[in-house]
């Protein structure tokens, strides 16, 4: 049977009501679709149509991910929280390995931080954390220093 027949035996057999979802259950069915499917579901001989429900459901879901810094319609370089982000990395791992780069670092994580909620930025909270949790290897480096006099 040629693609063109399959096609038209699937199309045939939905109901004259069928919308996009019923064709695209029914390829899922015949297996014509196999996106998003797991190997279980690939290797069965036939699918339910709670499996196909359940594809359908993981389908949708995955498009409702909300919206991240890695979504290059609103992320854009260059702004105030990634220049905090870059800072609070720095200044988190220089806290541990060479301390005094991580004391110019952190405030520029919050003052980014701080510029970056101003301008109702999104994700403008993440330089300020990072500036803070970089602040407990400062501080045990400072108390350390201190503790000698």
């Amino acid at each position: 049977m040629s693609v063109k027949e399959e096609a038209q035996r699937i199309l045939a057999e939905l109901p004259d009501n069928a919308d996009w979802n019923d064709l695209v259950k029914a390829l899922y069915l015949n297996k014509k679709i196999t996106l998003g499917m797991t190997d279980l579901e690939l290797s069965k001989s036939t699918l339910t149509d709670d499996d196909v429900a359940a594809i359908m459901a993981r389908l949708h879901s995955a498009r409702a991910v909300p919206d991240d810094m890695r979504n290059t319609r609103d992320y854009q370089p260059g702004n105030a929280v990634t220049t905090g982000m870059v800072a609070g990395i720095i200044a988190i791992f220089f806290a541990f390995v060479f301390p005094p780069i991580s004391w110019i670092a952190a405030p520029v994580a919050v003052v980014a931080g701080a510029i970056g909620l101003k301008n109702r930025q999104r994700k403008a909270w993440v330089p300020i954390l990072m500036a803070v949790v970089s602040m407990g290897p400062m501080l045990m480096v400072l108390n350390e220093q201190f503790a000698y006099f």
